[in-house]
């Protein structure tokens, strides 16, 4: 530890959380003691007397730079990078000679956090400096050079796409083409098993590029690795504040840690930034992103990790990850956190992308989303200090303190004007120091007294000192609203009637941020006037506007405005606000699900009080559109809805959002809005609304492979059936429960649940159902070898689904059949059904099933020996499997190989 920060100050107490991290022993000073008795014995031995002084309770090593490996590595490394523009070839000796320091494994035997995060840090490291070197041969023309040293870090490091691309264009430049698309299709292989994606567009277009011999590949001067991006860059940091003031020795810090030299080897930069509420931690680190962005090329990404919201709970790692992944273009989610992190690092691995990770609870909620290697910058706000960042990951701190008096001075300077500054020193003097020098508390007033120029300043001061006498008794020590409870009070209190009212209110609203509709209702006005009512709040900073027409809270503000709704509304009208709302999302919901899945959606029993107007919709894609803003706000809706005991309205918003969920794979919060509708039905002794909550579980559950939890909740749903007559719900969990049971392999169980599926479904005219489960039936007579029964089936499924039009049921009716066919041996009739099914897919635009066709087709060429078609038929299907990411590619590629072989 020393070694590694030479010539630094390490104390007891961080050596007690490198060595021991959150279970130190009792014995731990002592043991320090005898560690650092027996390390300056061991530097004596050797003549390096005087290397290891100690000061206060803590240590510092002071070697020279030419001392330690490490030290030695990163002076190389920095020289090979100053040489590489104009000295390829010598950098990428000096290079070679860095990665031979590396000899087995780093740091081998040292045990401890601090030992694991640098092992880490150290060996992705080494694999950047590996494809630092690579891509030197590589733009040298030096590309043979480069091959066996690619294939050793492909080999241990399967999933860095970057590695493999380098690996394929050296191979392709030395006139080994086939063994380029073999570490290709090696590539999409793993890639399918362990993450359950396709390889990146790099990569496959580096493929294509190979497979139709490009003649670019081979020009050593293009950009060693894959073609250039075709991703737009994302841009999500908030805006600057134009009035920002003060904080010069915060940034210095800030530019001296993001610097080149302070780098060293290491490329990824971590800051984290931590202090009080209301302090101005994320304008600080926004201002100094925004002056910094242009050394991250690759795009900014932001995320509001809800650390403090006193309305919501924090971003579990799944949710901050779906939101990071959406950012760098991932429209489909992988199913577990691991494969969300892995495909998160891979990504990032060869970009430089500026992160800033806002309002983090703590460093655990942070690890997870921190690059692996990379040239990125992250940039982490909290108000917790995040200790563990720092020894565990490398972070730099930097603790945010109050501004100054001068810089106070000139924020409100900056927010009221010279004029009034200059005319009244001594009173702006006072009215910073009532504001506790907080950022939060500064801007506010600065706002409130530029809205009333004719008072004075000293008589403006003596109002604030008055309303904060008086609010004394609400504050306690470390109490964050007390240092902006009185700035907040005397805002309010400057408020006209219908404002404050509808701030009471709003604070109520238990999602991130709400639009313009949605406020009418909460106070209960016209949308016109809460449109004036909006911007009258906005403009005294007691609301934030993200985007058009859509507002949120500083997290402090909003728990101010709910201590005042508790202070001047009675328990009836919080309770009329929030049950006018979540009546009002409902509706929405429901309008919005009838667009998306019509046949299959219900009226809201609960109706729309008088004069509130519904939220419509012109299509599907608009609804689908609304749906994705408001996800949030409904989960937050439904479990206030559940706490306050409307559980009613609960249960059905939970139901209502079934198509957003399905389509856009968010499963951890499916799961999250699901169980507290079921807890709420539950409670309401609601049996129907039950039902369609554990299908729908049941459907996300096997989504990410509980199956067997999938299994429980469709039998769980069967039994509360058990006394009512709906055929409908009956039918779609016995076929869910087939269908699962077909997943899990066990076709012998899952087949009786069909059959009874299909009884019930042709009983009782469902004609929408009697096709799924007809289809179900068919394809699991397909797994189980019997092909006759499966064509009895699979035919009665095409005659329903053509007479009502369902084209998908239809589409997977026709490949069944064609596999019917196929296992009865009547190949010729397996061809003709497959074409026949290929040219519907293609009429309807049904990729998945166009896939499936042409790999049926494929087999069947090949069985006639026609391996050129049946070539081109498995490389349709595999392009078409993965550019929809379907689980297929791996099946196809396996074809493409056993062809090859």
């Amino acid at each position: 530890m020393l070694a590694l920060r030479n010539g630094r100050i390490v104390t007891n107490s961080e050596i007690v959380d490198a060595l021991w991290g959150d279970a130190p022993p009792t014995s731990a000073q002592g043991i320090i003691h005898t560690y650092v008795s027996g390390l300056r014995r061991a530097l004596e031995e050797v003549g390096a007397t005087g290397l290891l002084v100690r000061t206060r309770g803590a240590y510092v090593l002071q070697a020279t730079d030419e001392q330690t490996d490490v030290a030695v590595m990163e002076a190389g490394v920095a020289e090979a990078r100053r040489m590489a523009p104009g000295a390829p070839e010598q950098a990428a000796k000096m290079l070679q000679e860095c990665l031979r320091r590396w000899q087995g494994v780093t740091l081998s035997g040292a045990s401890g956090p601090l030992a694991e995060a640098e092992r880490g840090r150290l060996e992705l490291l080494r694999l950047r400096l590996v494809e630092e070197h690579a891509g030197l041969l590589l733009g040298s023309g030096n590309h043979r050079e480069a091959i066996d040293e690619l294939d050793t870090a492909v080999r241990s490091e399967p999933l860095r796409e970057s590695l493999r691309g380098q690996l394929m264009l050296a191979l392709y430049r030395s006139g080994r083409q086939a063994e380029a698309l073999a570490v290709f299709e090696d590539g999409r292989r793993v890639l399918l098993e362990e993450l359950g994606i396709a390889p990146g567009a790099e990569l496959v277009a580096l493929h294509d590029g190979i497979l139709s011999s490009d003649p670019g590949l081979l020009n050593p001067a293009s950009k060693a690795g894959a073609a250039p991006r075709q991703t737009v860059a994302p841009a999500q940091l908030p805006h600057t504040v134009p009035d920002f003031v003060g904080r010069a020795d915060e940034l210095a810090v800030l530019d001296q840690w993001h610097s080149p030299s302070a780098r060293g080897a290491s490329a990824l930069v971590v800051s984290a930034i931590d202090g009080a509420g209301g302090i101005g931690k994320t304008t600080l680190a926004v201002h100094f992103a925004r002056e910094v962005m242009a050394d991250h090329p690759d795009g900014q990404l932001f995320v509001n990790l809800r650390g403090f919201d006193p309305s919501r709970p924090p971003l579990t790692t799944p949710e901050a990850l779906t939101q990071l992944l959406r950012g760098l273009g991932v429209t489909t989610q992988p199913d577990t956190v691991d494969a969300q992190v892995a495909l998160y690092r891979s990504l990032l691995a060869d970009r430089n992308v500026l992160i800033m990770l806002d309002n983090a609870v703590s460093a655990d909620q942070v690890r997870d989303l921190l690059p692996g290697t990379s040239n990125s910058l992250v940039l982490v706000t909290s108000r917790s200090r995040l200790g563990g960042l720092v020894v565990r990951d490398g972070a730099r701190r930097l603790t945010l303190g109050l501004l100054s008096p001068a810089e106070s001075f000139a924020l409100l300077r900056q927010l009221v004007g010279d004029r009034r500054i200059d005319d009244a020193p001594a009173a702006t003097a006072t009215l910073a120091q009532l504001c506790g020098y907080l950022p939060l508390a500064l801007r506010i007033i600065g706002v409130l007294v530029s809205m009333r120029p004719a008072s004075a300043l000293d008589e403006l001061a003596a109002e604030l000192a008055a309303t904060q006498n008086r609010l004394d008794s609400l504050s306690v020590d470390d109490d964050e609203m007390s240092s902006v409870r009185g700035v907040l009070s005397w805002s309010y209190q400057s408020l006209k009637p219908q404002l404050a009212s509808t701030f009471r209110l709003l604070g109520l609203h238990p999602g991130p941020e709400f639009g313009v509709e949605a406020a009418a209702v909460l106070a209960g006005i016209p949308v016109a006037e809460a449109v004036t009512v909006l911007r009258g709040l906005s403009g005294q900073h007691l609301l934030e506007q993200p985007g058009e027409d859509r507002y949120r809270f500083h997290d402090l503000v909003r728990l101010y405005s709910r201590e005042l709704a508790e202070q001047h509304d009675s328990p009836e009208v919080r309770h009329q606000a929030s049950w006018r709302l979540m009546v009002w999302y409902l509706h929405g919901a429901v309008a919005a699900a009838g667009l998306r899945e019509p046949g299959a959606n219900r009226g809201a029993p609960v109706p729309l009080p008088v004069g509130m107007t519904a939220m419509t919709f012109d299509n599907a894609e608009s609804a689908s559109a609304w749906q994705a803003h408001e996800a949030p706000n409904i989960l937050a809706l439904t479990e206030q809805a559940a706490e306050l005991g409307f559980d009613e309205i609960a249960w059905q918003l939970s139901l209502r959002m079934y198509s957003h969920y399905y389509s856009t794979g968010l499963l951890t919060e499916w799961i999250r809005l699901l169980s507290t509708g079921l807890s709420a039905a539950e409670r309401h002794n609601a049996q129907e609304p039950q039902v369609r909550l554990l299908n729908q579980l049941s459907i996300a559950n096997s989504r990410i492979g509980n199956n067997t939890t999938a299994v429980h909740q469709l039998e769980q749903g069967l039994s509360l059936l058990s006394d009512t007559g709906d055929d409908t719900l009956r039918a779609t969990t016995l076929g869910n429960l087939a269908s699962t049971l077909r997943e899990m392999g066990r076709y012998d169980e899952g087949l009786p649940y069909a059959l009874k599926a299909v009884t019930i479904a042709q009983r009782s005219g469902l004609p929408y159902f009697e096709a799924g489960t007809l289809d179900v039936a068919c394809q699991l007579y397909v797994e189980l070898g019997q092909p006759e029964k499966a064509l009895i089936f699979g035919r009665a499924g095409l005659a329903v689904a053509r007479t009502i039009k369902l084209t998908l049921t239809e589409a997977n009716l026709l490949v069944n059949v064609g596999h019917a066919y196929r296992d009865l041996g009547q190949f010729d009739r397996a061809i003709a059904e497959y074409e026949n099914a290929l040219s519907f897919c293609r009429s309807i635009g049904d990729r998945y099933h166009e896939g499936l066709c042409l790999l049926g087709l494929a087999r069947e060429n090949r069985r006639r020996t026609r391996e050129d078609l049946a070539r081109s038929q498995a490389e349709q299907a595999l392009e078409i499997f993965v550019e929809i990411d379907a689980e297929e590619a791996g099946v196809a590629s396996d074809f493409l190989r056993a062809l090859a072989g």
